[in-house]
C-alpha cells in the first residue's frame, strides 16, 4: 500500500509517493508560471496547475507501481489563499489570484470597519489582511460576480478528479470566511461581505472537512489520466504550512517547524486555540480535534532570494552558495511583498541599509539571509509573550540544505535550528492520506540529524543582539515613507502588460 502527497505550491507542483513504512518510492515536480502586472495583480493559470498536478501524480504513481506498490490514496498540501472563480462544471473562469496579489486590500479595510475592531480575527482566527481569498473574490470583475462557485487549489483539483468539492479546515480558514471554532462557514462574515459583494454566498463555496477525511474516490476519466485505479481515494490534506509542520515531525509542546519556501513561515502547535492574539497578526486554525496550528512569517522569503539572484543575472545557488564568512555591516528589510507577520503591512517596502562602495555580493547575500533570522526572532518573542511556546525548531525546505545560510539564520535569530527532510509538505500530505486509509502516519517521518543543527555562536552574540534592535528601528523609521511608494500613488502606464515569471 502506497500513498501520494501532492504539494500544490506557488512556485510549482510536486508529487511524492511513499510506501506505508515510509520509504520514498518516487517523485516528480513541475514549475508554474507566475504572472505579475506591475500594479499588484499576481496570478497563476488554473488549467496549468491542474495539468501540472496530473503530470506529477502520473509520474510518481508509475514509479510506485514499478515496485509493485500501487497508490491507494492521494493527500493535498495547498498554497494558501489562492482562489479562482468556476462555472457550474468546475471550469475556471479567470486566472488564479495568489496570496501576494493585492487587489483585496481596500475590501479588507472596509470589512474591518463593518465588523468592528477585532471581530474578523475573533471569528476566523486570521489577521485582517487583503491576502485572504474572500477579499480577492469581493474585488472580482463580472466573471467573478457571475461565477457558480469559488475554489482554492486543493478543492479545485479534487472536484476535477472526483466531482466532489471539499476543502480542509486549514485551507478553509485561509479564505477568511471560516468560523474556526465551529469548523463551518461563518454566517456573520458572509452577511457582512454581502453588503458590497452579494455574489459571495455559502452555496458557491466548497464543503469544509477535517484534515485526513476521505473526500471521494477518483472517477474513471481522472484515473486514466493519472495512471491509477478508479476509486483511488482523495483525502483532505491541509494548508501547505501545516502540511510542512506535520511532515517535519512538528508536535505540540515538543517541536516547532520553520518552512523555508516562497514565504518563510514559523509554525507552532497547541492543544487548544490560543487566545489574545487578535492584535498580533498571528493566524490560528484547527488541524484536527487535538491540534491547533499557529503560524507567522514573511511575505517574501524565497522570493527575496530569487529577486536578488535575478537582479544580479546569476543562479540562486551561485549567489547564496558563497555567503560572506563574517556578519556584514548591512541590514535588509525583506519586505518585497509587504511585511508579513507581525505588522501585516502591505505597504511596507524592502530596504537595504549600510551599502558602501566596498559592499560585496557575498555580504549582500548574507544580509538577505540574516533578515529571515531577524524576522523569526521578532516572531518568537511575540509568540512567547502571548503564552505560545516555541519548541525545538526543525527547519525544512530547500533553504535548509544550505548549511552556511542556515547558520546565518540561526545566528540572526539567536536560536538553534535543525534541518529535516526537504519534501516536508508533500510528506505531510501523504501522512494525512495514510491517516485517511487508517494507517499509522508516524511511520512516514524521517528523524533529523542532530549533528547538522545550526547553533548561534557565542562570539557574535553581542553583534546580532545589536543588529536585531537596529532591524526593528529601521522598519520604524521607514514605514512612514512606504505608503508614498505604493502602486496607487506611483504614476504608471494604465495598460501595463503582465510580466511572466517562470518559477521553480
Amino acid at each position: 500500500m502506497s500513498v501520494i502527497g501532492l504539494d500544490l505550491g506557488t512556485s510549482g507542483v510536486r508529487a511524492v509517493a511513499f510506501a506505508a513504512d515510509g520509504r520514498m518510492l518516487g517523485g516528480a515536480s513541475a514549475p508554474l508560471t507566475l504572472r505579475r502586472d506591475g500594479r499588484g495583480r499576481v496570478e497563476l493559470d488554473a488549467e496549468e496547475i491542474i495539468a501540472a498536478a496530473e503530470s506529477v501524480v502520473r509520474a510518481a504513481a508509475a514509479e510506485a507501481l514499478q515496485v509493485g506498490d500501487a497508490v491507494q490514496a492521494i493527500g493535498f498540501s495547498v498554497l494558501g489563499e489562492a482562489v479562482v472563480p468556476v462555472d457550474g462544471s468546475g471550469t475556471p473562469l479567470a486566472p488564479v489570484a495568489v496570496s501576494m496579489d493585492t487587489r483585496g486590500i481596500e475590501h479588507a479595510a472596509a470589512l474591518g470597519v463593518r465588523l468592528g475592531d477585532g471581530r474578523f480575527t475573533a471569528i476566523t482566527g486570521q489577521p485582517l489582511h487583503g491576502m485572504f481569498s474572500v477579499f480577492k473574490i469581493m474585488a472580482g470583475d463580472d466573471a467573478w460576480a457571475a461565477a457558480a462557485g469559488y475554489r482554492c487549489m486543493g478543492d479545485l483539483v479534487a472536484e476535477r478528479w472526483s466531482g466532489v468539492a471539499a476543502i480542509d479546515l486549514g485551507q478553509a480558514a485561509r479564505t477568511g470566511i471560516l468560523d474556526v471554532d465551529r469548523g463551518e462557514w461563518s454566517t456573520e462574515i458572509l452577511e457582512a461581505v454581502a453588503a458590497s459583494a452579494p455574489w459571495v454566498r455559502e452555496d458557491r463555496l466548497p464543503v469544509p472537512v477535517a484534515s485526513g477525511t476521505v473526500i471521494s474516490g477518483v472517477h474513471d476519466h481522472a484515473a486514466a489520466v493519472l495512471g491509477i485505479a478508479p476509486g483511488t481515494l482523495l483525502v483532505a490534506g491541509t494548508h501547505d504550512q501545516a502540511a510542512a509542520f506535520v511532515g517535519a515531525g512538528g508536535e505540540a509542546g515538543v517541536r516547532s517547524v520553520i518552512a523555508l519556501g516562497s514565504s518563510d513561515c514559523l509554525t507552532v502547535a497547541t492543544r487548544e486555540r490560543p487566545r489574545g492574539l487578535e492584535a498580533t497578526g498571528f493566524a490560528s486554525y484547527r488541524l484536527d480535534d487535538e491540534t491547533w496550528i499557529t503560524l507567522a512569517g514573511t511575505a517574501a522569503g524565497g522570493w527575496a532570494l530569487e529577486w536578488l539572484a535575478t537582479l544580479l543575472g546569476r543562479d540562486i545557488g551561485d549567489v547564496f552558495g558563497a555567503l560572506a564568512e563574517d556578519p556584514p555591516s548591512l541590514i535588509v528589510l525583506p519586505y518585497l511583498a509587504g511585511s508579513g507577520t507581525l505588522d501585516n503591512d502591505p505597504s511596507a517596502r524592502g530596504t537595504i541599509h549600510g551599502l558602501t562602495l566596498d559592499t560585496t555580493v557575498p555580504e549582500l547575500a548574507r544580509a538577505v539571509v540574516e533578515a529571515a533570522g531577524f524576522e523569526f526572532h521578532k516572531i518568537i518573542a511575540a509568540l512567547e509573550a502571548h503564552g505560545v511556546r516555541v519548541d525545538d525548531l526543525q527547519v525544512t525546505g530547500a533553504g535548509a540544505e544550505n548549511s552556511a545560510a542556515l547558520a546565518a539564520r540561526a545566528a540572526a535569530a539567536g536560536v538553534r535550528m535543525t534541518p529535516v527532510a526537504r519534501d516536508a509538505s508533500a510528506r505531510g500530505a501523504a501522512m494525512l492520506a495514510l491517516r485517511g486509509l487508517g494507517g499509522d502516519a508516524r511511520d512516514l517521518l524521517v528523524a533529523p540529524d542532530p549533528a547538522a543543527a545550526a547553533e548561534p555562536g557565542a562570539s557574535s552574540a553581542g553583534w546580532y543582539a545589536a543588529q536585531r534592535t537596529a532591524y526593528v528601528s529601521l522598519y520604524d523609521v521607514t514605514r512612514g515613507i512606504a505608503p508614498h511608494l505604493t502602486p496607487s500613488q506611483n504614476p504608471s502606464p494604465q495598460n501595463q502588460p503582465h510580466q511572466k515569471e517562470k518559477t521553480k
